[in-house]
């Protein structure tokens, strides 16, 4: 039996005892911790200066802004003159005396009554401005030009026959001149469209001839004037905006000769020596004298002066200086000396004001001294 025993416990298998070993726990190594650097900042970047160059001399400025205000006039086409724009004009003033002689037969001859002769010479006029408006400009703007003007020419005359030779109830003074006024306002912008000086100095011309030629006998200065003064400043605006230095030359000449004609005209019968009376006239010299010498500071703002300007402010000028003579003569103003020497005063300084603007002028500070 023991033997039996022995046996069987050989064949049962041995145990294998599990292993104890513990896992050996590691513990965490320590980093070191480097040292802060210092915080140094960079010192300020110094600017290089940079170059100026020296200033240029004034003489050399003023010498360029005049060349740049005035530049060179082309040279006139005389064939171009002669061979068109000349036999335009002459077409047109043939085709103006056509309408006016139709206009004075048919008065005469009593063919038709005189308000149908007014419709047909108006229809005539406006026809012949919008037959120049409507022809293209850069294929045939002389013959645009000379219709326009052409039609300018009829409006003015038939608006001119139906006041003096039809007496028309219709065509009142006030009508009539607000009329012609309109017709001038076209003009103008008839020169600006088509770039045309023959249809403005038209323009100007009827302008300055509607006073004359509706003139009643009577003293009107605040509307004769106020009316020359809003022409002149259109004249000056477009002649500023085209470049047409005798605009301003042909108003100067047309306010001078108004001026001279209305002291000629009513000065002594409307007493205007007597009384306050006399600063009507003083205003009327001394205005004109101003506006013009606006312009030429509007233009030296605008770097477009002429000579031609500066002329017609010394001419206005001019003729103020030789109404304050004039009005020496009357011994009602000879003896209100502060009077009439505060006005020479405020002409002197309209003279004095044009050498501010124009150094070459500099000789009008002895003339206005004397």
């Amino acid at each position: 039996m023991s033997s039996l025993e022995n046996e069987v416990r050989n064949l049962q298998p041995h145990a294998v005892p599990a292993p104890t070993s513990e896992a050996a726990v590691t513990e965490p190594k320590a980093f070191e911790v480097p040292p802060r650097l210092p915080i140094t900042t960079a010192a300020p970047a110094v600017p290089e200066k940079e170059s100026v160059p020296p200033p240029i001399p004034e003489k050399f400025v003023r010498r360029t802004l005049r060349e740049i205000a005035a530049p060179a006039r082309p040279p006139i086409n005389w064939e171009q003159f002669m061979g068109a724009k000349l036999f335009a004009w002459i077409g047109g003033l043939a085709l103006f005396l056509g309408v006016a002689f139709f206009v004075k037969y048919s008065f005469e001859h009593n063919l038709i009554p005189p308000e149908l002769q007014v419709a047909i010479g108006f229809v005539i006029g406006v026809s012949i401005l919008i037959s120049g408006l409507l022809l293209k400009r850069k294929e045939n703007a002389v013959t645009a030009q000379t219709l326009c003007a052409t039609g300018i020419l009829v409006l003015y005359a038939v608006t001119f026959a139906c006041r003096s030779y039809y007496h028309f109830a219709f065509f009142g003074l006030i009508p009539t001149f607000l009329l012609m006024t309109l017709i001038t306002a076209v003009a103008f912008l008839l020169a600006v469209r088509l770039n045309a000086i023959v249809v403005a100095v038209l323009g100007i011309a009827g302008g300055f001839l509607t006073p004359a030629l509706l003139s009643t006998g009577q003293d009107h200065p605040l509307g004769l004037f106020v009316y020359i003064a809003l022409l002149d400043i259109g004249l000056l605006a477009l002649a500023q905006r085209k470049g047409w230095n005798v605009l301003p030359t042909l108003g100067a000449i047309g306010t001078a000769l108004m001026q001279i004609a209305w002291v000629g005209t009513f000065f002594v019968p409307e007493k205007y020596f007597a009384g306050s009376k006399v600063l009507v006239v003083m205003a009327v010299f001394a205005g004109f004298q101003g506006l013009f010498l606006a312009a030429v500071a509007w233009s030296k703002r605008s770097r477009k002066t002429s000579p031609e300007l500066f002329t017609c402010g010394i001419g206005l000028a001019a003729v103020a200086m030789c109404s304050v003579f004039y009005l020496l003569s009357f011994e009602t103003i000879a003896q209100r000396p502060a009077l009439l020497f505060s006005y020479l005063f405020v002409v002197d300084l309209g003279v004095l004001a044009l050498t501010l603007f124009e150094s070459r002028l500099v000789v009008l500070n002895a003339l206005a001294g004397l």
